[in-house]
C-alpha cells in the first residue's frame, strides 16, 4: 500500500517580495507540493521574519489572519488550526514564521506552521545580512531543530551589524572618541540607536564622554 505520509519539504529563508513577485505554481498529483519560483528555486515552505502590522478577526471564516511586514513587503499569514500562539500576536509584534506559500484569486498568503513572537528587534538587519546572496536552504525536520536555526541566524546577523558598527566607530575615532551623531549618519543601519545603546548596556562600547563613543581593546 503506498504511503500517504508526505515528505517534509525544505525551509527557505526568503524576504516577501521575493513571494509576492514569484510564480506561483500548482502541481498535479494530490501529494504534490506547490510551490513559488525564485529564480531557480522551488519554494514550497519559507521561513520569514516580519513584524505584525494589522491583525483580523474574520466572522464567517474558518481561519485567523495577520498581515506582516518585513521591509520589502506585505503577505497575509493565515492559520487554519487553534493555536495559542497565534491568537495571543498584537500588532507590533516581531515574529518568526514557518509556512508554506499559497495563492487564492491571485493573491499570495502564508498559511502558518510555526509562528513565534521574539522581543529582538535587530532581526531585521539580521536578515538582511543573510539574504544578502539570495534564499538560503534550510533542513527543517522538527520544531525544535526550527527554532534552534533560527535563533544561531539571528545571533550570527547580530554579531555581523555589532562588527560592523565597531570598525565604523574606530573609523570616525580620531582620539578622542567617534561622535555618536556621526556613527548613526554614516552607519545606514536600521535601529542603530537601539544598537549602539545595547552596545552600551553591555559594555563592548563606551561612552567616554557625552556624545563621544570608543571601542576598547
Amino acid at each position: 500500500m503506498e504511503s500517504k505520509t508526505q515528505k517534509r519539504q525544505v525551509a527557505y529563508k526568503i524576504m516577501v517580495n521575493d513571494i509576492l513577485k514569484g510564480e506561483y505554481v500548482k502541481e498535479d498529483g494530490e501529494w504534490a507540493p506547490n510551490y513559488i519560483k525564485v529564480g531557480n528555486k522551488k519554494v514550497s515552505r519559507v521561513n520569514l521574519m516580519a513584524v505584525v502590522v494589522s491583525k483580523q478577526d474574520l466572522e464567517n471564516t474558518n481561519y485567523q489572519n495577520i498581515l506582516v511586514d518585513d521591509g520589502s513587503g506585505r503577505i497575509s499569514i493565515r492559520n487554519f488550526e487553534e493555536d495559542s500562539n497565534f491568537k495571543s500576536i498584537e500588532v507590533g509584534d516581531f515574529v518568526l514564521i514557518i509556512g508554506r506559500p499559497r495563492e487564492y484569486l491571485n493573491e499570495k498568503y502564508i498559511v502558518s506552521e510555526i509562528i513565534r513572537k521574539t522581543d529582538n528587534t535587530l532581526w531585521m538587519e539580521a536578515k538582511k545580512l543573510e539574504l544578502s546572496k539570495g534564499p538560503e536552504i534550510k533542513t527543517t525536520e522538527t520544531k525544535e531543530v526550527i527554532e534552534e536555526e533560527i535563533k544561531e541566524n539571528v545571533e550570527e546577523g547580530i554579531r555581523g551589524i555589532n562588527s560592523q558598527i565597531f570598525n565604523l566607530i574606530k573609523e570616525i575615532d580620531k582620539g578622542e572618541g567617534a561622535n555618536i551623531q556621526d556613527v548613526i549618519t554614516k552607519s545606514q543601519i536600521v535601529n542603530v540607536e537601539e544598537i549602539i545603546k545595547n552596545l552600551l548596556k553591555h559594555g563592548e562600547v563606551f561612552e567616554i564622554k557625552p556624545g563621544k563613543l570608543k571601542v576598547l581593546e
